[in-house]
């Protein structure tokens, strides 16, 4: 309960930095705090009676969580509005906490389930005097040895990413050209519909729209191909014993190498023709790159593990990846949103990521305090949270698969 006040207040200042920027943020938090912290205290609240922090509520946690945090904020955004106590309260950085405190208070809810695993494995150990059988996974002390054995088995990394690029272009006429093509096409039809159709006013739009599409398919070419990464090597998990981790980075690092590869010819090519100048801040996309790989990564280790148990989340997912396109500023600019809702638009997953890319490349500029923080939040607590996750099952997923 209490780790979670301190999510909560915490998702409280960083709502704010991103909603206002930090001059103005400290301004507001500095008005409005005690209602603030009365919506912590009853997100707080709502979740206790909704059964979190009992002994039989941790079957459902995840959804307990959520109608604490959802419940709360509504219960604070009633509360300020009845009282009028509304000085320095931002209905739109309330809800960017919402989002912040789940992730959070998932994350600690993460590493505390990987010590009680850790601590669960010494007993039987101790109890069998080390001789206890191993299942698949259990011998993982932590994240980072997961990681450590994941390096190990490199070579049966590579082996799978190569194997997967041969396979999408075997008997393929085009071959490779198949991945430049078709964002080609994509941004010639986009670029008829918006700026002879729909006549918006965004300048050297194929720049535009290619710098964001780019990162989206591999988003999205990765978060599908995750959720068939255990679910679809059933006969592979029951017959070699191998860090299951290296199927979904498997899937990650395929989409990521047809994105590389497709920066590297395309993005050159486009910069200058439209004579944009190489800059000191373009050495900030592999950083921005770095965070949205471990972003994808942790996404991709959560969808395999959950669909692995259940199918539907790969139709979820395609779902999923239609609704957050829109809500991506990939198509429109930014500054197409609502003031109001600005920041909060941030906060779209991959959101800050694609807004990095446009500031560093079509912009000119660095991006802001406000797109760091929501970056490199989503990468290292979502990665973090998809590991912990995924090692949490690993044991089991010959079973699942």
């Amino acid at each position: 309960m209490a780790l979670d006040a301190v999510c909560g207040t915490l998702a409280m200042a960083a709502a704010y930095l991103v909603r206002f920027g930090p001059g103005e943020a400290v301004h507001f938090l500095a008005a409005g705090w005690p209602m603030l912290l009365a919506v912590v205290g009853l997100q707080v609240g709502v979740g206790g009676a909704a059964g979190l922090y009992r002994q039989h509520g941790q079957v459902m946690w995840p959804l307990r969580l959520a109608l604490g945090a959802v419940g709360g904020a509504v219960a604070g955004i009633a509360l300020a509005a009845w009282s009028g106590a509304d000085l320095g309260f931002s209905r739109q950085a309330v809800a960017g906490q919402v989002a912040l405190i789940g992730l959070g208070a998932v994350l600690w809810r993460a590493v505390a389930g990987l010590e009680d695993r850790q601590e669960q494995a010494r007993v039987i150990a101790d109890r069998f005097g080390g001789q206890a059988l191993v299942v698949q996974g259990d011998e993982v002390g932590s994240m980072a040895g997961s990681i450590v054995r994941t390096w190990r088995y490199r070579h049966l990394l590579t082996n799978l990413v190569a194997k997967d690029l041969k396979l999408k272009y075997q008997r393929s006429l085009l071959g490779f050209a198949w991945s430049l093509l078709n964002p080609l096409i994509m941004i010639g039809v986009y670029t008829v519909a918006f700026t002879y159709v729909m006549r918006l006013p965004t300048m050297r739009f194929a720049l535009f729209i290619l710098i964001g599409l780019l990162a989206w398919n591999f988003f999205a070419g990765s978060v599908t191909s995750a959720t068939e990464a255990v679910s679809g090597q059933g006969s592979l998990l029951r017959s070699v014993v191998f860090p299951r981790v290296v199927l979904p980075f498997s899937a990650v690092l395929f989409n990521l190498t047809q994105y590389l590869l497709t920066i590297v010819v395309f993005l050159p090519v486009v910069l200058l023709v439209y004579g944009v100048p190489a800059a000191p801040r373009m050495l900030l996309f592999p950083l921005f790159l770095f965070f949205q790989v471990l972003f994808t990564a942790g996404l991709a280790l959560i969808l395999s593990t959950a669909a692995a148990a259940f199918r539907d989340v790969r139709h979820l997912v395609e779902v999923g990846i239609g609704i957050g396109f829109w809500a991506t500023p990939i198509i429109y600019e930014p500054t197409m949103v609502p003031e109001q809702f600005r920041q909060v638009a941030l906060l779209s997953p991959m959101a800050s990521f694609i807004r990095a890319y446009q500031d560093i490349f079509y912009y000119g500029v660095t991006p802001e305090v406000a797109v760091w923080v929501v970056a490199a939040v989503y990468g290292a607590g979502t990665f973090v949270c998809g590991l912990s996750v995924f090692l949490a099952y690993e044991g089991q997923m010959p079973e699942m698969a």
